[in-house]
């Protein structure tokens, strides 16, 4: 079996992100894999809006929300409804 290295990827830098280990472990550990992705992703490129989540990373909308409730759950996020806007945004706690 054949992997690929970062040789093989010259520009892996603008195309990865990290997890962060600490979502594998303690309170986190039952938090699903999508939603442990979507906040890795969220903190690489500050995207806290539905509609940009869903069309940056392709996230079906049911799926977005339910890595939402998941993450404002665990204590990851926290939901803030804008009160000028329909869409709701997010936060790091």
């Amino acid at each position: 079996m054949q992997y690929l290295t970062e040789r093989d990827l010259p520009i892996t830098d603008k195309n990865t992100f990290k997890v962060p280990l600490f979502l594998f472990g303690g309170a986190y550990k039952k938090v699903s894999a999508d939603a442990k992705l979507l906040f890795s992703m969220m903190l690489e490129d500050q995207s806290f809006n539905m509609l940009d989540l869903e069309r940056e990373y392709g996230y079906p909308p049911e799926l977005v929300k339910k890595c939402i409730n998941e993450l404002t759950k665990a204590g990851l996020i926290q939901a803030d409804q804008a009160a000028a806007s329909s869409k709701p945004s997010w936060r790091r706690t």
